[in-house]
């Protein structure tokens, strides 16, 4: 995501007094992030180096200036879970071919990724590091062609914090996360060429540039797949015209499409039991269950806020009065599916979960024997609630 500059300082390469020319590299990888899992960017490294130096000079420190394009469907994902920015490490797997047939130096360069803002409404944005490769590393010792290429990529100890600076939990990460990324297929590498000169021995044979082993993709190829996300739910809804309520438990299993910011959702209620009081004294039970009839669907965007809108018949297997049975039964339940429309109270967290609420119609009902009609005007009509919690589950 915030890969950029990653790579910065990546190379401890080129240099001495002689002049610099403006070199520069962009590279593609997919690199697997919380939440987002698997997601493209684009590094553009640059720099200025000579074009040429001298056997006996030690290469010194540059600066290095990249630029990644992080792209909307990250910040989506970050914006969900309250990040407003990023922040980090990033480590660049550098190789330096050496001149003269002396072989190559692989280097580990860990650079600073500065804090970038993420923005919101979602959408693509660039995070641009600014550092110096290590210098003194590397002296020549022979003529030649010198060549360095990027050959990998890897962030760490990456940040998102919240409006107040507080670090965003990503379980299982907590505060700080790891993301490795994978080079493109057919991704050039090399950053720069150099000419090194002077040598007393102009016999020695070119260096044959190392060959690069074959990138393995991801396992999961990078796009829009939907981020799995499953909850408990635990809850009461009111029945208004029964003067009673029932608790509700069970879960619900989401596939958030982040580019998008929609989800749909498998929801299973469990069956249960209500208690009311008809007309004012009578104590009643009735044995509740629950029939979806599609996918649950709705919205989660940037600002934390949750919309949900599911449709379901509700059955009533047995009603009683005092304990006696007065209707129900398995063709007992609302003639057409109830909609329930619920919002979340307060920022919900991907990770953690939060509040719905809503009201709902129950429709009147239709096989329940004998008195239908009588236990339909006692159970049927708008100004119905629901308060439920949503706990992520593993």
């Amino acid at each position: 995501m915030a890969a950029a500059g990653l790579v910065t300082g990546l190379v401890s390469l080129g240099g001495g007094t002689a002049s610099a020319d403006p070199v520069k590299l962009t590279q593609k990888y997919t690199c697997k992030f919380p939440i987002i899992n698997n997601d493209p960017i684009e590094v553009e490294i640059s720099a200025d180096m000579p074009a040429t130096m001298k056997v006996g000079e030690t290469v010194p420190e540059y600066d290095i200036r990249a630029v990644t394009k992080v792209s909307q469907r990250a910040a989506q994902g970050l914006g969900v879970l309250g990040a407003v920015t990023l922040e980090g490490k990033a480590t660049a797997d550098v190789n330096v071919t050496l001149p003269g047939g002396t072989g190559n130096l692989p280097i580990k360069v860990v650079n600073t990724v500065a804090k970038a803002n993420i923005p919101n409404p979602a959408a693509a944005f660039n995070v641009i590091a600014e550092g110096k490769s290590p210098g003194g590393l590397l002296t020549w010792e022979k003529e030649g062609t010198a060549k360095f290429d990027v050959k990998g990529l890897k962030l760490h100890n990456m940040i998102a914090r919240d409006a107040d600076g507080k670090p965003v939990q990503l379980p299982p990460n907590g505060d700080e996360f790891t993301a490795d990324c994978t080079m493109d297929a057919g991704q050039p590498t090399t950053l720069h060429t150099m000419t090194i000169g002077g040598s007393t021995d102009p016999t020695d044979p070119p260096t044959d540039p190392p060959t690069d082993p074959p990138t393995d993709p991801p396992t999961d190829p990078p796009g829009n797949d939907p981020v799995k996300l499953n909850f408990d739910i635990k809850g009461t809804s009111v029945i208004k015209a029964a003067n009673g309520s029932t608790p509700l438990t069970g879960g619900i299993d989401t596939r958030y499409d982040l580019s998008k910011g929609t989800f749909d959702a498998d929801l299973k209620l469990n069956p249960t039991k209500g208690q009311f009081t008809i007309m004012g004294f009578l104590p009643t039970t009735a044995d509740i269950a629950f029939e979806q009839t599609g996918k649950t669907t709705g919205t989660l965007d940037t600002a934390g806020a949750l919309k949900s809108q599911s449709e379901m018949y509700v059955k009533l297997g047995s009603v009683n009065v005092f304990g006696i049975p007065i209707g129900g039964g398995p063709e007992c339940r609302t003639g057409e599916p109830a909609k329930v429309n619920l919002a979340s109270e307060g920022r919900f967290q991907p990770y953690k979960g939060g509040k719905l609420k809503g009201t709902y119609t129950l429709p009147a009902l239709k096989g329940c024997g004998g008195l239908n009609d009588m236990i339909s005007a006692f159970t049927a009509g708008p100004g119905n609630t629901i308060d439920m919690d949503l706990t992520y589950k593993q």
